[in-house]
């Protein structure tokens, strides 16, 4: 059964944004969307408003750091579902950012909420490997303390736990990108396989679990479309845009995982151990999910570069 009424949170922002658009490209079996943003005036916030129409997208300002504020005003059980997304590097943890706002949100009737976490060597392993990332391990706590919270509430609601690799998003065009690649280069063995999803398909699976919450409660699920080594994600780029992949200095890079302690341990943990998502179970259930050739074609910014 869908949820009727889904607040999603950083509805602004690139996993936000997806999941809006997953749930709302059915218009004729779309719930109604609370899209929680500091500032509906913003740019982002009336693209997604104009984006939609008959009142299918309602913005809801708001601030995470605040919760209560979130739900003044509504009827409690009229929120059916929540989606959350934490951001590291900012005035908040993403423990601060993402608790109190579970507390709030059961305690106002919420009967089902989806996580976006991060995996950590697959499914099982992941409840027990924090890991020494820093924001991995800030996910991990959130997600004992949804996965615990529910076990005592005897039922008042239910969690699905999406843990996405490494986003295929961060290749789009801009400076980003051939910093990413310099700092895979600078850090990961030559063969070593790093595991990608597209944003987009993030989005596709929080949509699955508020279509379906019954199907989905209490599982965490590892979200990967593709592993590729670097060479490989270089001779799929040039075959699909005709371009070689952006690729910064790899002194830079180097430089930018010395001046940021969480990037160093994140990608020296993916070069030690490494995502570990089951890629073709996540494709039985979702047959669309993209590979990385796929994403560069149908979904970056690329494809208009190359239009």
């Amino acid at each position: 059964m869908t949820l009727q009424n889904i607040l999603v949170v950083g509805a602004t922002g690139k996993q936000g944004r997806a999941v809006v658009n997953a749930l709302l490209k059915n218009p004729n079996n779309a719930p109604h969307i609370l899209a929680l943003t500091r500032n509906p005036d913003s740019a982002n916030a009336q693209s997604l408003l104009s984006a939609f129409k008959d009142g299918q997208v309602e913005l809801v300002k708001g601030d995470t750091g605040e919760p209560k504020a979130i739900f003044e005003g509504r009827p409690k059980d009229s929120i059916d579902g929540i989606f959350i997304v934490t951001v590291m590097q900012q005035k908040l943890s993403e423990e601060q950012q993402a608790i109190p706002l579970i507390d709030t949100a059961v305690d106002h009737g919420v009967k089902h909420i989806v996580f976006t976490s991060v995996e950590r060597g697959g499914n099982e392993k992941s409840w027990t490997n924090p890991t020494t990332v820093p924001h991995f391990k800030a996910k991990h706590n959130v997600e004992i303390y949804l996965r615990d919270k529910a076990a005592k509430s005897n039922g008042a609601f239910t969690w699905t736990i999406l843990r996405p690799v490494a986003f295929m998003d961060n290749w789009n065009p801009g400076a980003f990108a051939s910093m990413m690649t310099a700092m895979w280069a600078s850090s990961m063995s030559e063969d070593k396989k790093l595991q990608l999803i597209s944003v987009h398909d993030i989005g596709e699976f929080a949509a699955l679990s508020f279509k379906d919450p019954a199907k989905w409660a209490g599982k965490a699920v590892g979200l990967a479309g593709d592993e590729l080594t670097l060479k490989e994600v270089k001779e799929k780029f040039q075959k699909v845009t005709g371009k070689p992949l952006p690729h910064s200095w790899n002194i830079l890079g180097k430089f930018m995982l010395w001046m940021v302690t969480d990037l160093r341990l994140m990608f020296a943990w993916f070069d030690k151990e490494g995502y570990g998502a089951d890629i073709a179970e996540l494709r039985k259930e979702f047959p669309p999910l993209m590979d990385f050739e796929t994403w560069l074609r149908e979904e970056s910014g690329w494809k208009e570069d190359k239009a």
